[in-house]
């Protein structure tokens, strides 16, 4: 039986090859297919709805584990005094983030970094001034002393106390 379907199989192959390509059919050929523009255009597609959004979202995510530990460190870790040692300020697409460095003594000088977001970079250059050399608390992780976090309502109050001159 099987020797017939094969003898059918080969027939019904011999028929579809004898066919010649009529109207819409003989535009369909692989090779004319503009698969330039259709990977041009998935590129295109992939950097709107790929790569932008997974940059905010990783954007996002950094600014919701810093309020996770801010928190954490709120609900009982203990504070010591620190100095905001330097701010470096950042451009991420229409937006300016200020990545200050503080320091803190537990037994030995300890260091540690804090994110801080702004609309215009004017507002992140006077953050930096107004908050440099200043003292801080700094809150710790009493079992890994290196884990620390600076508070923004912290670094807000001593902005906002910072003398204004213009």
């Amino acid at each position: 039986m099987s020797g017939v379907l094969g003898a059918r199989k080969t027939a019904f192959g011999a028929h579809i090859a004898a066919l010649k390509p009529c109207g819409i059919l003989s535009g369909m050929n692989f090779h004319h297919i503009p698969w330039e523009a259709i990977l041009f255009g998935l590129i295109k597609l992939l950097k709107v709805f790929g790569i932008i959004p997974g940059a905010l979202a990783a954007f996002g995510m950094r600014r919701i584990y810093q309020k996770w530990r801010q928190n954490k460190a709120m609900a009982g870790w203990p504070a010591t005094d620190g100095t905001i040692q330097s701010g470096e300020v950042h451009k991420q697409g229409l937006r300016y983030w200020v990545e200050l460095t503080y320091t803190y003594y537990l037994g030995e000088y300890r260091s540690g970094k804090h994110v801080h977001h702004f609309r215009r970079e004017e507002e992140a250059d006077e953050f930096v001034r107004q908050v440099k050399d200043k003292h801080v608390q700094v809150h710790y992780d009493a079992s890994h002393p290196d884990k620390s976090v600076i508070l923004d309502r912290d670094l807000e109050v001593i902005a906002l106390l910072a003398p204004q001159f213009r």
